[in-house]
């Protein structure tokens, strides 16, 4: 009586339980089979529609820029920057200060081989003029005992003209009375000739030779001691240029002019040289540090071009076939930012390959910016490329 009772409300709430259920014969697991595979349709939809809508197959592409490699203008040292790594900068924005420290020792050299020349030209100069007085007072000397020489000669000679002068009037004068002598002729000189007078007339006209003789002897020695005294005054005149070029001063005094340029030429020059980023871009890694030395020509930073920037991605053989330059493609950066650029070139080789592309190979393509500006991130960073087939 005991157990019947017992069992009749269990029996009671199952029969109650399956009469509930509509169908008593389905699996109970239907219904979650039904749901999954009505998501999963759902989500093949939406994933559908997102490739649909982003436009063919993703590469992974590598945002890059142009890049202006800044150099250090001279040996030196850094003394100031004022950049790090990412920063973006603007044309003209001074970036560095380097000091450049070998001025200064050009100065200093310039300086000690300019005093240098001066020395030597004050000894040259001082051996020229020593030697100019030496050979000065020789020339000087014999000039002074030429011209006493002919002082002498132009004495000689206005006395030995003179004479030729007053033996050639006596003459002149003995001719005119012989001449003019007028008769009666007295007939004991003819029979007794005075020979006096042939004498006397033959004594005047040898001195006149002799006294003519003279003077041509003379006037030699005076056209001789002329050109001496001449040569001898061109040779003072010109001594002083002669003995300058012996000495090498005008070799010395041009090292001079020379050294004097350079110097003034080095002190223009700003010991502090700036050095200025060229354009608008980001800085990448700093190559140097404040108070390191340098040496010219040594990269400082790179700055990489906002204004030309591009992605490079590597695209299979067999897409790089398909292509054409200022082929459209489609860009998606971070934060789902669409953006659109065109294929820089393609190599005819490459499109030649289409038939037979080695599927394995790849290419990197350039994308060049077309349209909206790209979003401003970091150089290096990666992006999805979407190109349409």
């Amino acid at each position: 009586m005991d157990e019947q009772q017992t069992a009749g409300p269990d029996q009671s709430t199952e029969s109650q339980s399956v009469d509930r259920s509509p169908n008593p014969e389905r699996p109970a697991s239907l219904f979650r089979t039904l749901s999954m595979t009505t998501a999963a349709l759902v989500l093949s939809v939406v994933l559908t529609g997102s490739v649909a809508r982003q436009g063919g197959v993703k590469f992974t592409g590598v945002l890059k820029a142009e890049v202006a490699k800044l150099a250090a203008p001279a040996d030196g040292i850094v003394e100031w920057m004022d950049v790090k790594p990412g920063q973006i900068v603007l044309p003209g924005t001074e970036l560095f200060i380097i000091r450049d420290t070998n001025l200064e020792q050009r100065i200093r050299k310039a300086e000690l081989t300019l005093d240098g020349f001066r020395i030597d030209l004050a000894a040259a100069a001082a051996r020229a003029e020593l030697e100019l007085h030496q050979r000065t007072a020789t020339l000087d000397t014999e000039a002074f005992d030429t011209e006493l020489t002919l002082t002498t000669l132009l004495q000689q000679r206005f006395q030995h003209d003179f004479e030729s002068t007053a033996l050639g009037d006596y003459l002149d004068l003995f001719d005119a009375l012989a001449s003019t002598e007028i008769p009666p002729i007295n007939l004991k000189l003819l029979a007794m000739p005075d020979r006096t007078q042939d004498y006397d007339r033959l004594r005047a006209m040898i001195e006149r030779s002799e006294v003519e003789n003279s003077l041509e002897a003379l006037q030699t020695r005076i056209d001789l001691c002329e050109a001496r005294l001449e040569g001898l005054r061109g040779t003072i005149n010109g001594l002083p240029t002669r003995i300058e070029a012996a000495h090498r001063i005008p070799v010395i005094q041009a090292s001079i002019d020379s050294t004097t340029s350079e110097l003034e030429e080095l002190k223009s020059l700003e010991a502090e040289r700036a050095v200025n980023s060229p354009i608008y871009g980001m800085a990448g890694v700093l190559r140097v540090q404040e108070l390191e030395a340098v040496s010219k020509g040594d990269l400082l930073v790179e700055i990489f071009d906002r204004d030309r920037e591009f992605v490079t991605v590597n695209l299979p053989m067999s897409v790089v076939a398909n292509l054409a330059a200022n082929q459209e493609v489609t860009l998606h950066f971070p934060n789902d930012e669409e953006r659109h650029g065109k294929i820089d070139s393609i190599p005819p080789q490459l499109l030649s390959q289409q038939n037979g592309a080695n599927t394995e190979a790849t290419y990197p393509v350039k994308v060049l910016s077309t349209g909206k500006p790209w979003p401003t991130l970091p150089i290096g960073s990666a992006l999805e490329v979407s190109i349409t087939e």
